[in-house]
């Protein structure tokens, strides 16, 4: 029997991935103690809807004030009573079997104290997280390899803390002299050592860690300058010989160089089929698909799925845009549901893409399209997601005999070209023939493929709503706009022109932008920017600070930026051009205009900031539109859909 102590502070987007997989996984006898140390609104709504689906008994305790993360976890300690307590930090995520793999290893000595698992985000039992792999694959990899020795560590790290209560029972709970934390899972790891406790790692365990969830950087350092310096008072010189041992002797060092050496093979594996796929090859075909020249895939021939299906995505690069996001949260949903999926990408990465949210994998690299076509991973479905990938989809079905595909169209790109590029126009076009399941995210998008004459299934964009909620602060009279001037849908000019003319009548009022390619200095009406916003977390923070979201695009496939502020509480002003009108409903939930009449824009957005009844309604109405559109009933319609197309069975699921 176990305890499971999760402290939360905040930060629901990581304890909803968090108690989603302990609700999955979970497969022995436990109890789930949930501390929520003086959260939010929306925290303490996200727990009492989740907690209500649990699958084992559940204790929640709520804290009156903040007590800080050392007091919560002492608290839910004591609260339980189960033999073996694991402290799972909110922002980890569990793999199917951990609780089994705990319980024979505390079975295994009765001396064992304390077991770490490893994870790509760990102190002395860091692995890496190789290309390639998503964390199904690693901990398949970590169980593999384990020689199942369960060596000493000496020093464990917080995130994942599984310890004896005997061990409590004798040496005292988390020393609370360490305040909010850091250095406090070392310090009692000290005290087990001299109590002749054993802390041991086990290397066949991996739990997925995204580190720092719920402290603030500024608060984290100090934590950490302060709590090393009362540590190191008590503990140095014991502390530098077990430090100067783990150098020397790393009981995880073997597995560390394995995945090592995995990830520097690089992703050129060869492909399948009758004869090896050159690049030299694949970039003959793939041109030839490009010209319009190779016809459409061959039918299908039966092929087993595997167990569990694997599903890859093709991305032109992973980067921070609306539409490269909305890829990597449903590859992270369909890899919480136990599917085996991934991204491969021919373009660059960009690193802090994955400190965003927790990303539950790591795409495949490759230099280009013909190498990625040379060196495409086995998988069960490959899914395109712009225009130019369709091809590469669709050569790929070619070669491999029973291979599935979808195309994820999430706009109409021909009309990116029209007028400039007839020949870009035409291949963008070409793509739709191509592949037999399309998913797009609005019925007028459904309208304009439903000629091509292929399977298209509306999915609605998810939103993440444990960072697009309404934060309850105080509103100035404040707009705010996406500005983006090197795309020309976005009607920079016109914006301008906009705010110009508020400033004229209104000088009180703050007109606020954020994005990138604009210089606020010469703009001709002063502007709050916000700059390039790289998280989502910071687009709400902005969002929660204004009054009215201002898009004057000229067209809007779907409209990401409405949706995220209707359920930030911010009143919309949207144009009406476009998929927006999906969700966009004009006086029921924002005020539509036109994108080229500017007199328009102008008055219709005035007269909301003036008109409080009138914005307070559209408000609540946006707030329960938004709700409709959350990443997890998009990533269980997905997997609902590749399971269909697969031809496999539904999977019974909790929540997400």
């Amino acid at each position: 029997m176990f305890d499971l102590v999760v402290p939360v502070y905040n930060s629901m987007h990581h304890v909803r991935s968090c108690l989603f997989s302990v609700f999955q996984c979970a497969t022995r006898p436990c109890r789930l103690i949930v501390v929520d140390d003086c959260g939010d609104s929306h925290t303490r709504a996200g727990l009492d809807e989740l907690l209500a689906l649990a699958p084992m008994p559940v204790t929640l305790l709520r804290n009156e004030s903040n007590l800080g993360y050392l007091k919560s976890v002492n608290r839910g300690i004591e609260a339980g009573d189960a033999p073996l307590v694991v402290l799972v930090n909110s922002d980890t995520v569990m793999l199917p079997g951990f609780l089994e793999r705990l319980e024979a290893d505390f079975a295994a000595d009765p001396k064992v104290g304390v077991v770490n698992p490893v994870s790509t985000w760990a102190n002395w039992t860091r692995i890496p997280f190789p290309n390639g792999f998503n964390i199904h694959r690693l901990s398949r990899e970590a169980r593999a390899f384990s020689t199942g020795a369960l060596p000493d560590i000496h020093n464990a790290s917080g995130f994942f803390f599984a310890v004896r209560r005997a061990v409590y029972e004798e040496i005292g709970l988390f020393d609370e002299a360490y305040g909010f934390g850091y250095w406090e899972e070392a310090d009692l790891c000290m005290r087990a050592l001299k109590a002749d406790w054993r802390v041991a790692v086990d290397d066949g365990l991996y739990i997925f860690h995204h580190g720092w969830g719920s402290f603030q950087e500024e608060g984290r350092n100090e934590n950490m300058r302060r709590n090393k310096a009362i540590f190191m008072d008590r503990w140095g010189g014991e502390f530098d010989q077990l430090t100067a041992w783990w150098q020397r002797e790393d009981p995880v060092a073997p597995l560390r160089a394995h995945l090592e050496e995995l990830a520097a093979r690089g992703t050129a594996a060869p492909g399948p089929g009758d004869e090896p796929v050159t690049r030299e090859r694949a970039e003959m075909r793939l041109g030839a698909m490009l010209d319009g020249i190779m016809p459409a895939p061959a039918p299908l021939t039966e092929r087993a799925v595997a167990d569990p299906p694997r599903v890859l995505y093709i991305l032109p690069a992973v980067s921070l845009y609306g539409g490269i996001i909305s890829v990597l949260q449903v590859v992270n949903q369909l890899v919480l549901r136990g599917f085996d999926a991934n991204v491969a990408t021919y373009g660059p990465v960009d690193e802090n893409v994955f400190r965003l949210f927790p990303m539950f994998f790591r795409p495949y690299v490759y230099p280009d399209k013909a190498a990625l076509v040379a060196g495409f991973p086995e998988c069960d479905l490959v899914v395109a997601t712009a225009w130019e990938t369709a091809y590469t989809a669709a050569l790929l079905q070619r070669l491999r005999p029973g291979l599935r595909a979808a195309y994820f169209v999430q706009d109409y790109e021909p009309d990116f070209y029209t007028g400039t590029r007839p020949d870009l126009e035409v291949r963008a076009e070409r793509t739709y023939h191509l592949v037999d399941n399309q998913i797009v995210k609005t019925r007028w998008l459904a309208r304009l493929l439903k000629p091509f004459g292929k399977r298209v299934q509306i999915i609605p964009l998810g939103l993440n709503l444990d960072f697009f909620f309404d934060a309850g602060r105080p509103r100035p009279p404040q707009i705010i706009s996406l500005a983006r001037p090197s795309s020309g849908r976005r009607n920079f000019p016109m914006l301008c022109e906009v705010y110009a003319e508020i400033h004229r009548r209104r000088p009180e009022i703050t007109l606020a932008v954020y994005g990138d390619g604009y210089d606020p200095a010469a703009l001709s009406f002063p502007v709050r920017s916000y700059g390039k916003l790289s998280d989502m977390a910071e687009v709400a923070r902005a969002l929660n600070d204004s009054m009215i979201l201002l898009d004057c695009s000229t067209f809007q496939g779907f409209g990401r930026p409405g949706l995220e502020a209707m359920a930030c509480g911010t009143a919309a002003v949207l144009t009406h051009e476009g998929g927006i009108t999906q969700y966009a409903k004009h006086r029921h939930n924002c005020l539509l205009i036109d994108p080229f009449n500017r007199d328009e824009i102008v008055e219709k957005t005035l007269a909301l900031l003036d008109d409080a009844p009138e914005r307070e309604r559209l408000i609540a109405n946006g707030l329960a539109t938004a709700a409709e559109y959350s990443v997890t009933a998009e990533g269980t319609r997905t997997a609902a859909l590749f399971r269909e197309v697969l031809g496999i069975g539904e999977n019974e699921e909790s929540t997400g």
